[in-house]
């Protein structure tokens, strides 16, 4: 417990994420899935949209301050288990810490 966010008591799961690029003239497309270390929190939320509108998230996921996972972006949950799941990131918030907690940011799932 050293505030290292790569430790797996602040990060204990594994995501995998298709994080959501601008794809040109064929329009925003998924990347190819890359795993991504975080603590998931299957918790049904009350949250505004990248639009402002009100909708419920499944989901919350924090993961690192250096995890490049987008407003679109697709993520699996629980990869591997009989409760894996594939869901659209409807938020992204940031929370600045300081030592020796490390920032992180948050995912909301639809």
């Amino acid at each position: 417990m050293n505030g290292d966010w790569t430790d797996p008591f602040w990060f204990p799961h594994t995501i995998i994420a298709r994080v959501r690029r601008a794809g040109g003239g064929m329009g925003p497309r998924p990347e190819e899935p890359k795993p991504v270390v975080a603590e998931v929190l299957d918790k049904r939320e009350l949250i505004r949209d990248a639009n402002g509108t009100q909708v419920v998230s499944s989901t919350r996921v924090t993961v690192p301050i250096d995890a490049d996972v987008p407003i679109g972006s697709l993520v699996t949950v629980w990869p591997g288990q009989a409760t894996a799941r594939e869901a659209e990131v409807l938020q992204v918030g940031i929370d600045q810490n300081g030592p020796p907690l490390p920032s992180h940011r948050i995912l909301w799932l639809k």
